[in-house]
């Protein structure tokens, strides 16, 4: 038995349809997960550079104050919190929207 010509036509519409939202979907799923890397990576910057700053001005105010290691334990742990602060903010303000 062979299939009308209409629905042949309309056979061929909804399988290039299914094509394209397949297509649809693919580059969704590859942009969020994109999105997932950009993310992690941004929080990995704002940790690791908040405990590298506070490293830093620890390292100087200890060398201007001759104070060895006081100021670069302490302002390392509060860059460190900063860090932690940063990533925090920005989670919240992800899952907000």
């Amino acid at each position: 038995m062979k299939k009308p010509q209409d629905i042949s036509a309309l056979d061929e519409k909804i399988k290039a349809f299914k094509k394209k939202e397949l297509k649809k979907i693919k580059d969704t799923d590859s942009a969020i997960r994109k999105s997932d890397a950009m993310t992690g990576f941004q929080m990995s910057i704002d940790l690791i550079s908040g405990v590298i700053i506070g490293a830093a001005i620890g390292y100087f105010l200890d060398i201007l104050f001759s104070s060895w290691p006081i100021f670069l334990a302490t302002l390392t742990v509060l860059g460190g919190f900063a860090g932690i602060l940063n990533i925090y903010r920005s989670t919240k303000q992800e899952f907000k929207d």
